[in-house]
């Protein structure tokens, strides 16, 4: 039963076995796209309040902390995006134990990431500063 078309509430699932590839690509190309869209504007937008609320200090000290940012949001599209294509790759292949393990894998990888970044940006919180902000003034 071929499920192209076919709209479930908003969502428009995909037939990925019999559509073309140009139109599977599109969509993913549209909604990768947005997505990196939206961090864009996240972060222009974010820097923009934080510079008219703190003034003159507020934008270096965003430009300072936007590295660590975009590694800990890396890292986050990293364990999101491999798990769910392990997860897409066995829902295909209709062995739901083995999807819903790389599901569980996501979420339980994603907390001890987390975890283990919070910590470390905790403890070497002052180095990590000095060290960008050096780095800044060369």
């Amino acid at each position: 039963m071929a499920l192209s078309g076919f709209s479930f509430g908003s969502v428009i699932l995909m037939d990925i076995l019999h559509d073309k590839i140009s139109k599977l690509y599109s969509k993913y190309l549209l909604a990768a796209f947005g997505s990196a869209l939206i961090s864009c504007i996240y972060g222009l937008v974010d820097m923009a309040v934080v510079g008219q609320y703190y003034g003159p200090t507020g934008s270096p000290a965003m430009a300072v902390s936007a590295p660590i940012w975009n590694i800990i949001y890396s890292l986050g599209l990293l364990v999101g995006i491999g798990e769910s294509v392990l997860f897409s790759y066995f829902k295909g292949k209709v062995e739901k134990d083995k999807g819903n393990l790389h599901f569980s894998t996501a979420i339980i990888l994603g907390v001890i990431i987390s975890i283990i970044l919070w910590l470390a940006i905790w403890i070497f919180e002052d180095n990590l500063l000095f060290f960008l902000v050096r780095e800044m003034n060369k």
